[in-house]
């Protein structure tokens, strides 16, 4: 697959997951359809053909670099698209599928909680049926690619490694935490705190 024509799937795949409705199929450049799973067989095709080129190694590493500056300047929407989502269409490691859902989810999190518009109550609290749909839409999605990737590539040492354990930990922590506000007829809202306690430390500091 040419570099153009991954950089159609890969925007193809932005769009889909932030979507207001996350659809098992999408529709190419031609009009036709493309499914989910052709989009992730052609992530790992790219993954096989570039994981060994130096010139995407180069620019993968150099689209990192901008992506932690733009992030330790709390600017996580251009850490997001100029950063590690550049950084997957040269090289579509399945770390920067885990980092970008963590991105993904502080963005909406200082919408609450750092937001001069937020209310008090979004500041402490977010809407439980919102919130289960941003977890899955924002973090759940991503990092679904990031593991799969990781098991159809058979990626041992990545499996071993920091950043996977710490994404497993926090999708399952997130998958509590939605499970426990979405039963019942308790609270409407999650507490903000607890989303915290889920996001924990970046990912991105986990990752060389």
């Amino acid at each position: 697959m040419s570099k153009n024509n991954f950089f159609l799937l890969f925007y193809l795949v932005v769009f889909m997951l932030m979507s207001p409705c996350v659809y098992a199929f999408g529709s190419n450049s031609d009009g036709s359809i493309i499914t989910e799973w052709e989009i992730f067989k052609a992530t790992v095709e790219n993954y096989k053909k570039n994981i060994g080129v130096k010139e995407n190694i180069k620019n993968a590493a150099l689209a990192e670099k901008r992506g932690r500056f733009f992030f330790n300047e709390g600017r996580y929407d251009q850490a997001y698209f100029n950063g590690y989502g550049d950084a997957i269409a040269w090289i579509p490691r399945p770390e920067y599928f885990f980092i970008i859902g963590d991105l993904k989810l502080r963005m909406k999190l200082s919408l609450h909680s750092d937001s001069p518009h937020a209310t008090p109550e979004q500041k402490a609290c977010w809407d439980k049926y919102l919130f289960a749909v941003d977890v899955n839409r924002n973090l759940e999605s991503s990092f679904e690619i990031g593991f799969g990737l990781v098991g159809e590539l058979n990626l041992s040492d990545t499996r071993k490694s920091k950043i996977y354990k710490q994404a497993m930990a926090n999708a399952t922590c997130f998958a509590r935490l939605t499970s426990k506000y979405s039963e019942g007829v308790g609270s409407q809202c999650v507490p903000i705190e607890e989303v915290k306690k889920c996001l924990g430390s970046p990912l991105l500091f986990l990752y060389n």
